[in-house]
C-alpha cells in the first residue's frame, strides 16, 4: 500500500469511527428540544411547523454511494470558514469541531446557531469523500444557519470558503428527510467515489416534548 493510500484508509477508519456510533443519537441531538419562552409570541411558535422536501427535489438515484477511487481528483486538505448558499441568501461562518462524547457528529451549541459545524475528524470540503456541516434550523429567536434547507433545488449552487484562500464549488444532487429513528447512516456518512458535501439540520414535525422528528440533508457534490 502507498503512503497516499495509506492516509485515504486512516482517514476512512477515523469517519467509520463515528460512522458506526450516529444513529438516533445524532438526530436527538441535533433536534432536542429547547425550553419554552412563556413569553413567545404566536408568530414564533408558528414557526416551528411540520417541514417537508418539495416535489422532485429528493434524487436518491443521483447521490455518489460508490466505493472510493484510489486517486480521485479532490483538493488539498483546507479547513472551511464559511459557507454559502445563493438560493437560500445563506452565508455563515463555519467552525471545526470533533466528535461528540458519545461519538455523534458535532452540533452547534444554541449560542452557535447561527454558525455550522465542520467535523474535522472526517474529510474537509474538497477532499474525497462526505465532509460534515451540521447547523441548526430554527431557535425561539428565529431562523438559525440551516433555514430553508429542505427547499433547496438540485443544481443549486454552496460555495464553502477554505482556510487556504480557495473556495470550494458544490453542486447539490438530492435533499432528503428521513425519520430520527430511520436515518441512513451508510448513506450520509459512507466514504464516497468523489468529493462529497452534506448539510445537515433538524426537520419534520416539532413538538415541545421532543424536539424535531426528523433530519434533512442535502447531498452536494464537488463542482470546482
Amino acid at each position: 500500500m502507498t503512503t497516499r493510500q495509506q492516509r485515504l484508509a486512516a482517514r476512512g477508519r477515523r469517519l467509520e469511527t463515528v460512522t458506526a456510533a450516529v444513529t438516533v443519537l445524532a438526530a436527538a441531538i441535533l433536534c432536542a428540544a429547547v425550553p419554552a419562552d412563556e413569553d413567545r409570541t404566536a408568530s414564533q411558535r408558528r414557526m416551528k411547523e411540520q417541514t417537508q422536501v418539495a416535489k422532485g427535489v429528493s434524487r436518491p438515484e443521483a447521490v455518489d454511494t460508490r466505493p472510493p477511487l484510489s486517486d480521485p481528483v479532490q483538493l488539498p486538505r483546507s479547513e472551511p470558514t464559511r459557507v454559502l448558499i445563493p438560493q437560500l441568501g445563506t452565508d455563515i461562518e463555519v467552525f471545526a469541531a470533533d466528535a461528540e462524547d458519545d461519538g455523534t457528529p458535532p452540533t452547534p451549541d444554541e449560542n452557535d446557531a447561527l454558525r455550522a459545524a465542520w467535523y474535522q475528524g472526517g474529510p474537509a470540503p474538497g477532499e474525497q469523500g462526505p465532509a460534515l456541516l451540521i447547523g441548526h434550523l430554527d431557535t425561539d429567536d428565529g431562523p438559525a444557519a440551516f433555514a430553508g434547507l429542505g427547499s433547496l433545488e438540485p443544481g443549486a449552487e454552496i460555495h464553502v470558503e477554505r482556510e487556504d484562500g480557495d473556495t470550494a464549488v458544490f453542486t447539490v444532487d438530492s435533499v432528503e428527510q428521513y425519520q430520527k429513528d430511520d436515518f441512513p447512516n451508510d448513506r450520509v456518512y459512507g466514504l464516497t467515489r468523489t468529493p462529497q458535501l452534506r448539510l445537515i439540520t433538524c426537520g419534520g414535525s416539532w413538538s415541545q416534548e421532543d424536539g424535531y422528528d426528523a433530519n434533512i440533508v442535502a447531498f452536494a457534490s464537488l463542482k470546482s
